[in-house]
Protein backbone atom coordinates (compact mmCIF):
# COMPACT_ATOMS: atom_id res chain seq x y z
CA UNK A 1 0.00 0.00 0.00
CA UNK A 2 1.35 3.80 -0.80
CA UNK A 3 0.55 6.29 1.53
CA UNK A 4 1.61 10.04 1.22
CA UNK A 5 1.43 12.32 3.96
CA UNK A 6 1.20 15.97 4.15
CA UNK A 7 2.75 17.09 7.06
CA UNK A 8 3.28 20.22 9.11
CA UNK A 9 6.64 18.80 10.07
CA UNK A 10 9.94 17.22 7.88
CA UNK A 11 9.17 14.42 10.52
CA UNK A 12 12.25 12.12 10.13
CA UNK A 13 14.02 13.72 6.69
CA UNK A 14 17.69 14.52 7.97
CA UNK A 15 18.07 17.36 5.90
CA UNK A 16 15.79 19.61 7.53
CA UNK A 17 16.69 22.45 10.85
CA UNK A 18 13.17 21.84 12.20
CA UNK A 19 13.58 21.15 15.61
CA UNK A 20 10.61 22.91 17.45
CA UNK A 21 10.66 21.17 20.88
CA UNK A 22 11.64 17.90 19.31
CA UNK A 23 10.75 16.40 16.04
CA UNK A 24 7.81 15.77 17.16
CA UNK A 25 5.04 13.54 17.22
CA UNK A 26 4.64 12.61 13.47
CA UNK A 27 8.06 11.76 13.32
CA UNK A 28 7.30 8.94 16.00
CA UNK A 29 4.31 7.39 13.66
CA UNK A 30 6.59 7.48 10.76
CA UNK A 31 8.99 5.66 12.59
CA UNK A 32 6.23 3.22 13.76
CA UNK A 33 4.32 2.36 10.20
CA UNK A 34 7.22 3.17 7.92
CA UNK A 35 8.11 -0.23 6.96
CA UNK A 36 4.66 -1.62 6.67
CA UNK A 37 3.38 1.02 3.80
CA UNK A 38 4.97 2.74 0.88
CA UNK A 39 5.58 5.90 2.56
CA UNK A 40 5.98 9.44 0.83
CA UNK A 41 5.97 12.81 3.44
CA UNK A 42 5.24 16.18 1.88
CA UNK A 43 6.28 19.04 4.04
CA UNK A 44 6.84 22.72 3.78
CA UNK A 45 10.23 24.09 4.30
CA UNK A 46 12.17 27.58 4.72
CA UNK A 47 15.27 26.01 2.82
CA UNK A 48 15.53 26.11 -0.45
CA UNK A 49 15.12 22.65 -2.50
CA UNK A 50 18.26 23.51 -5.32
CA UNK A 51 20.63 24.41 -1.84
CA UNK A 52 19.69 20.58 -0.53
CA UNK A 53 21.24 17.54 -2.17
CA UNK A 54 18.21 15.89 -3.83
CA UNK A 55 17.30 13.42 -6.50
CA UNK A 56 15.44 15.92 -8.51
CA UNK A 57 14.69 19.54 -8.06
CA UNK A 58 11.13 20.84 -10.13
CA UNK A 59 10.05 24.26 -10.85
CA UNK A 60 6.94 25.72 -10.20
CA UNK A 61 7.24 29.01 -10.17
CA UNK A 62 10.34 31.43 -9.37
CA UNK A 63 8.60 31.42 -5.95
CA UNK A 64 7.54 27.50 -4.93
CA UNK A 65 10.26 24.57 -5.86
CA UNK A 66 9.70 21.00 -4.78
CA UNK A 67 12.16 17.93 -4.49
CA UNK A 68 12.34 14.40 -3.54
CA UNK A 69 14.91 12.29 -1.76
CA UNK A 70 14.60 8.39 -0.52
CA UNK A 71 15.86 8.34 3.19
CA UNK A 72 15.81 5.33 4.96
CA UNK A 73 12.91 3.79 3.33
CA UNK A 74 10.81 7.03 2.49
CA UNK A 75 10.25 9.60 -0.17
CA UNK A 76 10.72 12.71 1.04
CA UNK A 77 9.33 15.84 -0.89
CA UNK A 78 10.07 19.22 0.45
CA UNK A 79 7.99 22.19 -0.37
CA UNK A 80 9.86 25.45 -0.83
CA UNK A 81 7.54 28.44 -0.21
CA UNK A 82 9.53 31.94 -1.02
CA UNK A 83 6.21 33.65 -1.06
CA UNK A 84 6.36 33.31 3.03
CA UNK A 85 10.38 33.08 3.41
CA UNK A 86 11.06 36.95 4.67
CA UNK A 87 9.19 40.24 5.52
CA UNK A 88 9.24 41.81 2.28
CA UNK A 89 7.56 38.61 0.87
CA UNK A 90 5.32 38.62 4.37
CA UNK A 91 4.11 42.35 3.52
CA UNK A 92 3.48 41.83 0.02
CA UNK A 93 1.18 39.03 0.67
CA UNK A 94 -0.37 41.12 3.27
CA UNK A 95 -0.90 44.16 0.55
CA UNK A 96 -2.11 41.44 -2.22
CA UNK A 97 -3.14 38.79 -0.66
CA UNK A 98 -2.35 35.20 -0.64
CA UNK A 99 -4.46 33.51 -4.11
CA UNK A 100 -1.48 33.09 -6.21
CA UNK A 101 0.40 31.70 -3.29
CA UNK A 102 -2.33 29.33 -2.67
CA UNK A 103 -2.72 28.34 -6.45
CA UNK A 104 1.00 27.47 -6.99
CA UNK A 105 1.38 24.99 -3.37
CA UNK A 106 -2.01 23.38 -4.82
CA UNK A 107 -0.01 22.64 -8.45
CA UNK A 108 2.30 21.34 -6.24
CA UNK A 109 0.80 19.38 -4.11
CA UNK A 110 -0.74 18.01 -7.29
CA UNK A 111 2.56 16.98 -8.55
CA UNK A 112 3.66 15.46 -6.19
CA UNK A 113 0.93 13.00 -5.68
CA UNK A 114 1.29 12.10 -9.83
CA UNK A 115 4.59 11.12 -8.96
CA UNK A 116 4.30 9.20 -5.76
CA UNK A 117 1.10 7.73 -7.11
CA UNK A 118 -0.38 6.68 -3.53
CA UNK A 119 -3.38 5.43 -2.62
CA UNK A 120 -4.08 7.31 0.14
CA UNK A 121 -3.57 10.66 1.54
CA UNK A 122 -3.27 11.51 4.90
CA UNK A 123 -3.09 15.24 5.53
CA UNK A 124 -1.91 16.23 9.24
CA UNK A 125 -3.97 19.52 10.60
CA UNK A 126 -5.91 21.79 8.65
CA UNK A 127 -3.79 25.13 9.38
CA UNK A 128 -2.09 24.56 6.00
CA UNK A 129 -3.70 24.24 2.38
CA UNK A 130 -2.53 21.08 2.27
CA UNK A 131 -5.75 19.86 2.63
CA UNK A 132 -6.86 21.73 -0.87
CA UNK A 133 -5.02 18.46 -2.42
CA UNK A 134 -8.52 16.74 -2.00
CA UNK A 135 -9.90 18.58 -4.50
CA UNK A 136 -7.12 17.75 -7.21
CA UNK A 137 -7.57 13.95 -7.07
CA UNK A 138 -9.55 10.81 -6.89
CA UNK A 139 -7.40 9.19 -4.27
CA UNK A 140 -8.67 8.63 -0.69
CA UNK A 141 -7.95 11.60 1.69
CA UNK A 142 -8.01 11.64 5.55
CA UNK A 143 -7.49 14.95 7.64
CA UNK A 144 -6.11 14.20 11.16
CA UNK A 145 -7.01 17.16 13.26
CA UNK A 146 -4.19 18.18 14.91
CA UNK A 147 -6.06 21.30 15.82
CA UNK A 148 -8.44 24.08 14.39
CA UNK A 149 -8.40 27.64 13.40
CA UNK A 150 -11.47 28.51 13.29
CA UNK A 151 -12.44 27.89 17.11
CA UNK A 152 -8.56 29.02 18.00
CA UNK A 153 -9.47 32.06 16.20
CA UNK A 154 -11.88 33.12 18.56
CA UNK A 155 -10.19 32.71 21.41
CA UNK A 156 -6.84 34.08 20.49
CA UNK A 157 -7.36 36.43 22.88
CA UNK A 158 -7.79 36.34 26.80
CA UNK A 159 -10.87 37.76 28.19
CA UNK A 160 -10.48 41.24 28.35
CA UNK A 161 -7.52 42.28 25.85
CA UNK A 162 -8.63 43.79 22.05
CA UNK A 163 -7.02 43.64 18.93
CA UNK A 164 -5.38 46.97 18.99
CA UNK A 165 -4.24 46.56 22.68
CA UNK A 166 -2.64 42.90 21.83
CA UNK A 167 -0.71 44.64 17.80
CA UNK A 168 0.65 47.79 20.05
CA UNK A 169 1.90 45.90 23.32
CA UNK A 170 4.98 46.73 23.27
CA UNK A 171 5.13 49.46 20.59
CA UNK A 172 7.80 47.97 18.56
CA UNK A 173 7.35 49.04 14.73
CA UNK A 174 8.41 45.47 13.47
CA UNK A 175 6.85 43.67 15.45
CA UNK A 176 3.89 45.79 15.19
CA UNK A 177 4.11 44.59 11.43
CA UNK A 178 4.36 41.43 12.29
CA UNK A 179 1.35 40.87 14.56
CA UNK A 180 -0.88 42.94 12.11
CA UNK A 181 0.49 40.48 9.35
CA UNK A 182 -0.25 37.38 12.04
CA UNK A 183 -3.23 38.25 12.20
CA UNK A 184 -4.63 38.11 8.71
CA UNK A 185 -2.61 35.61 7.79
CA UNK A 186 -5.28 33.61 10.79
CA UNK A 187 -7.70 35.21 9.15
CA UNK A 188 -7.18 33.91 5.74
CA UNK A 189 -6.09 30.34 7.42
CA UNK A 190 -10.06 30.16 8.84
CA UNK A 191 -11.39 31.08 5.54
CA UNK A 192 -9.66 28.98 4.08
CA UNK A 193 -9.87 25.57 6.56
CA UNK A 194 -13.52 26.01 6.52
CA UNK A 195 -13.01 25.12 2.29
CA UNK A 196 -10.56 22.20 3.11
CA UNK A 197 -12.92 20.91 5.94
CA UNK A 198 -16.53 21.09 3.51
CA UNK A 199 -13.75 19.41 0.19
CA UNK A 200 -13.09 16.15 2.85
CA UNK A 201 -14.97 13.11 3.42
CA UNK A 202 -12.57 11.38 5.85
CA UNK A 203 -11.49 12.71 9.44
CA UNK A 204 -9.10 10.84 11.95
CA UNK A 205 -9.57 11.91 15.88
CA UNK A 206 -9.52 11.38 19.15
CA UNK A 207 -11.77 13.74 21.18
CA UNK A 208 -15.51 13.97 20.88
CA UNK A 209 -14.56 17.95 20.61
CA UNK A 210 -12.73 16.93 17.35
CA UNK A 211 -15.96 15.22 16.30
CA UNK A 212 -18.26 17.67 17.04
CA UNK A 213 -16.10 20.67 15.47
CA UNK A 214 -15.63 18.77 12.06
CA UNK A 215 -19.54 17.75 11.88
CA UNK A 216 -20.54 21.39 11.92
CA UNK A 217 -18.92 22.07 8.71
CA UNK A 218 -19.30 18.46 7.21
CA UNK A 219 -22.40 17.32 8.82
CA UNK A 220 -21.65 13.67 6.40
CA UNK A 221 -18.25 13.18 7.87
CA UNK A 222 -16.44 9.89 8.44
CA UNK A 223 -15.06 10.22 11.45
CA UNK A 224 -12.36 7.34 12.42
CA UNK A 225 -11.17 7.70 16.34
CA UNK A 226 -7.62 7.28 16.64
CA UNK A 227 -4.97 8.17 19.08
CA UNK A 228 -1.79 9.84 18.95
CA UNK A 229 2.31 8.62 19.17
CA UNK A 230 3.42 10.43 21.56
CA UNK A 231 7.58 11.68 21.10
CA UNK A 232 9.94 8.66 21.63
CA UNK A 233 11.66 9.87 25.04
CA UNK A 234 8.47 10.24 26.44
CA UNK A 235 7.93 6.77 26.86
CA UNK A 236 12.24 5.60 27.60
CA UNK A 237 12.39 8.31 30.81
CA UNK A 238 12.42 6.45 33.86
CA UNK A 239 8.82 7.47 35.74
CA UNK A 240 7.94 7.22 39.07
CA UNK A 241 5.20 8.96 40.20
CA UNK A 242 6.00 8.27 43.97
CA UNK A 243 9.30 9.82 43.68
CA UNK A 244 7.57 13.58 44.27
CA UNK A 245 10.12 16.88 44.60
CA UNK A 246 10.36 18.22 48.08
CA UNK A 247 9.64 22.07 46.55
CA UNK A 248 7.13 22.68 44.91
CA UNK A 249 7.58 22.20 40.94
CA UNK A 250 5.73 23.45 38.08
CA UNK A 251 5.79 23.04 34.65
CA UNK A 252 4.22 24.31 31.43
CA UNK A 253 4.70 24.02 27.64
CA UNK A 254 2.98 26.63 25.46
CA UNK A 255 3.92 28.59 22.30
CA UNK A 256 3.39 32.52 21.58
CA UNK A 257 0.03 32.40 20.82
CA UNK A 258 -2.27 34.55 23.44
CA UNK A 259 -4.59 31.15 23.59
CA UNK A 260 -2.13 29.27 25.36
CA UNK A 261 -2.88 31.29 28.39
CA UNK A 262 0.53 33.03 29.68
CA UNK A 263 -1.70 35.97 31.28
CA UNK A 264 -3.37 32.76 33.17
CA UNK A 265 0.24 31.92 34.18
CA UNK A 266 1.59 35.33 35.15
CA UNK A 267 -1.92 35.42 37.63
CA UNK A 268 -1.58 32.53 39.05
CA UNK A 269 2.60 32.97 39.82
CA UNK A 270 1.37 36.01 41.67
CA UNK A 271 -1.33 34.27 43.72
CA UNK A 272 0.39 31.66 44.66
CA UNK A 273 3.29 33.89 46.14
CA UNK A 274 1.45 36.98 47.38
CA UNK A 275 -1.59 35.17 48.78
CA UNK A 276 -0.21 31.59 49.85
CA UNK A 277 3.15 32.86 50.47
CA UNK A 278 4.37 29.76 48.87
CA UNK A 279 7.39 29.26 47.63
CA UNK A 280 8.01 27.12 44.06
CA UNK A 281 9.57 26.80 41.04
CA UNK A 282 7.76 27.19 37.60
CA UNK A 283 9.50 26.71 34.23
CA UNK A 284 7.50 27.60 31.05
CA UNK A 285 9.07 25.87 27.91
CA UNK A 286 8.12 27.26 24.48
CA UNK A 287 8.55 30.58 22.17
CA UNK A 288 6.41 32.90 24.81
CA UNK A 289 7.27 36.42 23.88
CA UNK A 290 6.34 37.60 27.09
CA UNK A 291 6.13 41.39 27.88
CA UNK A 292 2.55 41.90 25.76
CA UNK A 293 1.49 39.27 28.87
CA UNK A 294 3.47 41.51 31.15
CA UNK A 295 1.68 45.24 30.10
CA UNK A 296 -1.83 43.13 30.05
CA UNK A 297 -1.99 42.08 33.08
CA UNK A 298 0.33 44.23 35.14
CA UNK A 299 2.36 41.68 36.18
CA UNK A 300 6.03 40.95 35.13
CA UNK A 301 7.93 37.39 34.85
CA UNK A 302 9.89 37.84 37.56
CA UNK A 303 6.84 39.48 40.38
CA UNK A 304 5.54 35.88 39.37
CA UNK A 305 8.36 33.68 40.01
CA UNK A 306 8.14 32.12 36.38
CA UNK A 307 11.66 30.76 34.41
CA UNK A 308 11.04 31.26 31.21
CA UNK A 309 13.13 27.98 29.60
CA UNK A 310 12.90 28.20 25.84
CA UNK A 311 12.70 26.19 23.14
CA UNK A 312 13.70 22.78 24.52
CA UNK A 313 14.64 19.72 23.09
CA UNK A 314 11.95 16.04 23.71
CA UNK A 315 14.62 15.18 25.49
CA UNK A 316 15.13 18.03 28.22
CA UNK A 317 11.27 18.70 28.37
CA UNK A 318 10.89 14.78 29.27
CA UNK A 319 13.80 15.27 31.74
CA UNK A 320 11.93 18.51 33.01
CA UNK A 321 8.34 17.39 33.63
CA UNK A 322 9.51 13.62 34.86
CA UNK A 323 11.07 15.66 38.15
CA UNK A 324 8.04 18.54 38.62
CA UNK A 325 5.02 17.79 41.51
CA UNK A 326 2.60 19.04 38.81
CA UNK A 327 2.40 19.84 35.04
CA UNK A 328 -0.06 22.79 34.25
CA UNK A 329 -2.06 23.00 31.16
CA UNK A 330 -3.79 27.10 31.15
CA UNK A 331 -5.08 27.04 27.61
CA UNK A 332 -8.89 29.13 26.47
CA UNK A 333 -9.26 26.48 24.04
CA UNK A 334 -7.60 23.17 22.49
CA UNK A 335 -8.58 19.92 20.69
CA UNK A 336 -6.27 17.25 22.77
CA UNK A 337 -3.09 18.83 23.79
CA UNK A 338 -0.02 16.07 23.55
CA UNK A 339 1.76 17.84 26.03
CA UNK A 340 -0.73 17.01 28.61
CA UNK A 341 -0.79 13.65 27.12
CA UNK A 342 3.36 13.72 27.43
CA UNK A 343 2.94 14.74 30.87
CA UNK A 344 0.73 11.66 32.02
CA UNK A 345 2.71 9.54 30.30
CA UNK A 346 5.52 10.32 32.73
CA UNK A 347 3.54 9.95 35.46
CA UNK A 348 2.79 14.10 36.48
CA UNK A 349 -0.44 14.73 37.56
CA UNK A 350 -1.88 17.92 35.16
CA UNK A 351 -4.09 20.96 36.53
CA UNK A 352 -5.63 21.78 33.01
CA UNK A 353 -8.61 23.98 32.11
CA UNK A 354 -11.69 22.62 30.95
CA UNK A 355 -11.77 23.37 27.41
CA UNK A 356 -12.29 21.76 24.00
CA UNK A 357 -11.73 18.32 24.28
CA UNK A 358 -9.31 18.25 27.39
CA UNK A 359 -11.99 16.22 29.36
CA UNK A 360 -11.55 13.81 27.11
CA UNK A 361 -8.09 12.90 28.54
CA UNK A 362 -8.61 13.65 32.17
CA UNK A 363 -10.79 11.68 34.34
CA UNK A 364 -11.11 14.82 37.17
CA UNK A 365 -9.89 13.47 40.52
CA UNK A 366 -8.55 10.59 38.89
CA UNK A 367 -6.35 11.25 36.30
CA UNK A 368 -5.88 14.62 36.66
CA UNK A 369 -7.58 18.23 37.61
CA UNK A 370 -9.76 20.07 35.34
CA UNK A 371 -10.44 23.81 36.27
CA UNK A 372 -12.71 26.51 34.83
CA UNK A 373 -11.50 28.18 31.88
CA UNK A 374 -9.94 31.66 32.45
CA UNK A 375 -9.60 31.34 36.72
CA UNK A 376 -6.35 31.93 37.94
CA UNK A 377 -7.88 31.61 41.46
CA UNK A 378 -8.84 28.48 40.86
CA UNK A 379 -5.15 26.99 38.98
CA UNK A 380 -3.93 28.74 42.13
CA UNK A 381 -6.19 26.99 44.64
CA UNK A 382 -5.66 23.60 42.84
CA UNK A 383 -1.81 23.36 43.20
CA UNK A 384 -2.20 24.61 46.70
CA UNK A 385 -4.81 21.57 47.94
CA UNK A 386 -3.11 18.87 45.58
CA UNK A 387 0.86 19.92 46.33
CA UNK A 388 -0.50 19.44 50.40
CA UNK A 389 -1.90 16.23 49.34
CA UNK A 390 1.41 14.35 48.72
CA UNK A 391 -0.37 10.85 49.02
CA UNK A 392 -3.14 11.73 46.42
CA UNK A 393 -0.64 13.25 44.37
CA UNK A 394 0.89 10.25 43.92
CA UNK A 395 -2.07 7.98 43.15
CA UNK A 396 -3.35 10.63 40.47
CA UNK A 397 0.64 10.03 38.89
CA UNK A 398 0.12 6.57 38.60
CA UNK A 399 -3.45 6.59 37.08
CA UNK A 400 -2.88 8.92 34.97
CA UNK A 401 0.10 6.98 33.51
CA UNK A 402 -1.44 3.65 33.74
CA UNK A 403 -4.40 5.19 31.48
CA UNK A 404 -1.60 7.24 28.66
CA UNK A 405 -0.07 3.81 28.57
CA UNK A 406 -2.97 2.37 27.02
CA UNK A 407 -4.12 5.28 24.99
CA UNK A 408 -0.67 5.91 23.24
CA UNK A 409 0.08 2.79 22.72
CA UNK A 410 2.73 2.30 19.55
CA UNK A 411 1.54 -1.12 18.15
CA UNK A 412 -2.05 -0.82 18.86
CA UNK A 413 -2.07 3.11 17.17
CA UNK A 414 0.07 2.05 13.86
CA UNK A 415 -2.28 -1.28 14.15
CA UNK A 416 -5.02 0.80 13.92
CA UNK A 417 -3.83 3.65 11.67
CA UNK A 418 -3.46 0.65 9.02
CA UNK A 419 -6.68 -0.51 9.33
CA UNK A 420 -8.20 2.92 8.85
CA UNK A 421 -6.17 2.67 5.68
CA UNK A 422 -7.13 -0.47 4.67
CA UNK A 423 -10.83 0.48 5.03
CA UNK A 424 -10.78 3.89 2.74
CA UNK A 425 -8.68 1.63 0.09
Amino acid sequence: MRVLWFANTPSNYSASGSAYNGYGWVSALESAISGQVQLGVAFLTRSNPRDMTLRQVNLVSHKVKWGKDFQHGVMYYPVFNGHDKNRSGRFMLLLHGDKKQEAELVETYRRIVEDFRPDIIQVFGSEHSFGLVASQTKVPVILHVQGLMGPCFKSYLPPGSSWRQYILSPFRPGLVLYKIYSREKWRRAVERERRILSGIRYYLGRTWWDRQQVSQIRPDAVFFEGGELMRRPFYETDADPANLPAELTLVSTISEAPYKGFDLILRTGKILREEYRLDFKWTVFGNVEPRYFEIFTGISVAEAGITLGGVASAEQLAAEISHASLYVHPSYVENSPNSVCEAQLLGVPVVATSVGGVSSLIDDGRTGFLVRSGSAEEIAERIVAMYRNRELLRSVGRNARAEALKRHDREKIASSLLEVYRQLV
